[in-house]
């Protein structure tokens, strides 16, 4: 809730509303507004949900910054590395004192078509209890089109998923360190049970094309002396495929 007033203030912006029109919207005074926006106030429950209808969002995404994500686009390279990497680069990174996060997910994947060409998928995401319903699919290497929104049913969301079609193709399970390098890379290290270490990092704050940011991606893990050649295509779901496929 911390950057509420901040978000509140972009997403008005950004709509081309004064603090007058927002204000007149929701039957309040612009003095209310700015309460809200320098985070000395707090609107009500009944009030969040007016704002959300507003700008077309969910409360969720209105009060957690963590699961907010308007640009849909995701832009990471995952790397498999052995446990001698894993271990240099998080504290190496861990050393630089930037701000980092230990989350744990258990994420459920269901197929969308069976030739899947599109390499869509969907997944529900529970993040240290908060679940999060999610669609990806491939843009351009390394770069996936993404939404994401919380949902307070998993259960029934798996229920509504798999009677309208989708196949369900299991779980992964992983422990994740989170770290924000640079305030723009988030480097997440992954320990992902049965199937191994990871390192993904992904662009939080785009600045340039997304060919120009991928290259710049690249640039960066040299710098870090990154083997290039530990990059790999193949997402989680891909090794929930193969498992599925050995099982058949």
């Amino acid at each position: 809730m911390n950057n509420f007033g901040e978000k509140l203030k972009n997403l008005r912006i950004r709509n081309k509303l004064t603090q007058q029109k927002f204000a007149d919207l929701l039957y309040v005074s612009d003095k209310t507004i700015s309460s809200w926006e320098c985070n000395r106030t707090i609107p009500d429950i009944n009030m969040l949900f007016k704002i959300a209808a507003i700008f077309n969002t969910s409360i969720y995404n209105l009060l957690y910054e963590e699961f907010y994500n308007d640009q849909c686009l995701e832009i990471e390279l995952k790397l498999k590395v052995d446990k001698a990497t894993f271990n240099k680069l998080m504290q190496t990174l861990k050393q630089e004192d930037w701000p980092t996060n230990i989350v744990k997910h258990i994420d459920t994947y269901y197929s969308i078509s069976s030739k899947n060409k599109l390499r869509e998928y969907v997944r529900i995401r529970n993040e240290n209890g908060i679940s999060i319903l999610g669609y990806k699919r491939a843009s351009m290497p390394s770069a996936r089109i993404e939404y994401e929104t919380i949902i307070d049913n998993e259960q029934m969301m798996d229920k509504i998923l798999t009677n309208i079609g989708l196949k369900k193709l299991g779980k992964i399970q992983k422990n994740r360190t989170k770290i924000l390098y640079k305030n723009k890379y988030e480097f997440a290290f992954d320990e992902v049970k049965d199937i191994g270490l990871f390192i993904e990092i992904e662009v939080k704050k785009l600045e340039y094309s997304n060919i120009e940011e991928i290259q710049k991606l690249e640039y960066l893990l040299r710098d870090l002396n990154l083997d290039l050649n530990l990059i790999s295509d193949k997402k989680y779901y891909d090794y929930l495929e193969e498992i599925n496929n050995v099982e058949k």
